[in-house]
């Protein structure tokens, strides 16, 4: 089982970094076959195949990918089921486990960048650029010989506009992006936990903390009106609070969801559809922060 697992983790760890954007996808899997091991037999078990995997890495590929491995995947693998079998609420395990996540990869950061004389500001810089000429690449070889010039042009300078907003705000969307990972770990394995469950509250009932709200408020009005390095951190604040609304959106729309019977695949279907079509994502996001004053999942007298 825990060879098994450590193939399966190094194959999805593999197989995304030769599909380019299709490696979105195989990144929600690539930690759960250690997660479900340490689920369903206990953490020494996910422990062990993340040590394989992590081994399996380092011999192919190297240090610098082996250690990408145990920051985004190996670590949540490891805590999110240890976490959640000593009855740490499902919300609790994402958030602590995302911070240690991010602390991990920070120590990393400063790790890589120490002898090289070059600061942490610059490598992630140089990252940013390299990933927008990674996607200008894709979408040129994707659209070939369909695209005139001027399309490609167009589209060259559309990628570079949004690449200064990449830049202040790379910081928020690498949360939000480790935090989405989280969170979709523990959703597979609420199935994998069935009937007992995940410890803490069901997703109808779930709620963002209300101080949150203010932060919220003041960061859209710094968006708005501020400028400078003020501006900068307003921005990120604004993206890492935005989907926590979204969750919360989505657990309202889950509490009628429920309501109306219908089974957990055709309720993740509706969570799919919400989250791609637009505007949907937008008006869940809305419904989210509105919640708090118009509690939409309060019980209604019911009329004669």
């Amino acid at each position: 089982m825990v060879v098994l697992g450590a193939l399966a983790g190094y194959l999805l760890f593999g197989a995304a970094g030769a599909l380019g954007a299709g490696a979105v996808l195989v990144n929600l899997f690539t930690p759960l076959p250690a997660a479900v091991l340490g689920m369903r037999l206990g953490p020494p078990w996910g422990v062990a195949a993340v040590g394989l995997t992590i081994v399996a890495v380092l011999v192919t590929s190297g240090v610098v990918p082996a250690l990408l491995y145990q920051v985004q995947f190996g670590l949540p693998a490891m805590l999110i089921p240890w976490l959640l079998r000593r009855g740490v609420s499902w919300d609790r395990t994402v958030f602590t486990t995302l911070g240690l996540t991010m602390a991990l990869g920070a120590v990393v950061l400063l790790g890589a960048v120490s002898g090289s004389g070059q600061s942490p500001v610059g490598f992630v810089n140089e990252q940013v650029d390299r990933e927008i000429e990674q996607t200008i690449t894709m979408m040129n070889e994707f659209a070939g010989a369909e695209q005139s010039p001027a399309d490609a042009e167009a589209f060259r300078q559309m990628v570079a506009g949004m690449g200064d907003l990449m830049h202040r705000a790379y910081p928020a969307m690498l949360v939000v992006v480790c935090g989405a990972l989280q969170l979709v770990t523990v959703g597979l394995l609420a199935f994998v936990s069935r009937p007992i469950g995940l410890p803490g509250p069901p997703l109808a009932r779930w709620r963002s903390p209300e101080l949150l709200i203010w932060a919220l408020i003041a960061a859209g009005f710094v968006v708005a009106l501020g400028t400078g390095g003020v501006h900068t951190v307003a921005i990120n604040v604004l993206i890492i609070l935005l989907p926590l609304y979204f969750l919360q959106g989505v657990a309202v729309v889950e509490h009628f969801l429920a309501g109306k019977g219908l089974s957990p695949l055709l309720r993740g279907a509706s969570y799919l559809f919400l989250l791609v079509v637009s505007p949907l994502p937008a008006i869940v996001t809305g419904l989210g922060v509105f919640d708090l004053w118009a509690d939409f999942r309060k019980p209604r007298p019911k009329k004669d």
